[in-house]
């Protein structure tokens, strides 16, 4: 017993001290200028970059290998838990609560340091001196054309499989070569300047089952990529998990990112895979009948790609799905974003400006 009361103390001071300084993250986090400046393009940058010193030429997930440890690790836990009350070893069962305080209490304190004050960073249209623009009836309609007409001269030099669906002409390090070329051509500094090795995920069908098709870990500053995803896809999937690795944090500005660098490359297949999701975004955002007239000159090349990517995600959707999103969902909203995972699809103003841009 003496030696419980000495522990019991010492565990106690442990999670204070984690929990104080979690907190104190978090606050210094929501404060703008400190958060920018001293943290997100200082401390958090910096460790960001270290951490991918390590991390970044290996050619293994970090992040799946620790979510199966984590899985596993989570249901030994629960039974080792559930074994120690029945049997009454309380002071074993508190052990095992004890160091899971500890652990979350740290990972919260690295996301505090890796990843919150990225929350507090100027818009990402700032690093690309896109104007501000307001969205109305005749400039959305606009930009939709233009995109559609874009997307439609650039589909006709795409090479396509026997299901109609576009073929990337690149390997999956070529696509990092060619977006960290455009990373590193974008002015200033706002994008961090080294570089990002996305990593292809091999367990990329139970990512698809649960509705993911890519995912930043900022605890190994890895850019994660679902490689069972349409070809068309992958090129703005990619982009946009490496936005995150350069400092992005809200999914619609590193939508737009993606956008922006993929429908400005010099490179098709780019081009192609964000017009594909532009020309989405802005048709579903018209009404009915400006919709349908849009969606009926797409070239039948493009509607295919269209057919065909809904019904490869459509095989994937049920309870896992549903129970992925509602804790991504969950997570957003928990980070100050009030849309949750609708925010992944705010980005019809930031299209337009974009549009106005480019004409």
């Amino acid at each position: 017993m003496k030696l419980l009361s000495v522990r019991r103390p010492q565990r106690l001071r442990v999670l204070a001290a984690l929990a104080l300084a979690a907190a104190i993250v978090f606050l210094l986090a929501e404060i703008p200028a400190v958060a920018q400046s001293f943290l997100a393009e200082g401390v958090t940058r910096r460790l960001s970059r270290l951490i991918g010193r390590i991390t970044n030429y290996i050619p293994v997930s970090f992040y799946e290998i620790t979510a199966v440890l984590l899985i596993l690790g989570g249901v030994s836990c629960a039974v080792f838990l559930v074994i120690d009350l029945c049997k009454k070893r309380f002071s074993a069962a508190l052990t095992i609560l004890y160091r899971l305080g500890v652990a979350l209490l740290a990972v919260l304190l690295a996301f505090g340091l890796l990843y919150a004050p990225l929350y507090e960073r100027a818009p990402v249209a700032s690093a690309f001196g896109l104007p501000a623009t307001e969205v109305t009836a005749e400039n959305l309609y606009d930009a939709a054309e233009y995109y559609v007409e874009e997307l439609n001269a650039v589909s006709a030099r795409m090479e396509r499989d026997a299901q109609g669906s576009a073929v990337c002409p690149h390997t999956f390090n070529e696509l990092a070569d060619l977006l960290n070329a455009a990373y590193d051509a974008v002015p200033g500094d706002y994008f961090a300047p080294y570089e990002v090795r996305p990593k292809a995920v091999a367990l990329s069908v139970p990512m698809s089952y649960l509705g993911i098709t890519g995912i930043y870990f900022p605890f190994y500053a890895e850019a994660n990529v679902n490689v069972n995803i349409p070809a068309g896809d992958l090129p703005v999937t990619m982009a946009h998990e490496m936005a995150h690795a350069k400092g992005v944090s809200t999914e619609s500005e590193a939508n737009l990112a993606a956008y922006i660098l993929c429908i400005c490359s010099e490179d098709d297949f780019l081009r192609y895979s964000g017009l594909l999701d532009a020309a989405s975004r802005l048709l579903n955002a018209l009404p009915e009948e400006q919709y349908s007239e849009l969606y009926s000159r797409l070239s039948e090349e493009v509607r295919t790609e269209y057919r065909n990517a809904n019904a490869h995600y459509e095989k994937y959707e049920g309870i896992l799905d549903r129970i992925s999103l509602f804790f991504n969902d969950l997570f957003l909203k928990s980070n100050g974003i009030p849309s949750g995972t609708r925010n992944y699809s705010e980005t019809t103003r930031s299209l337009v400006a974009l549009y106005e841009s480019l004409v």
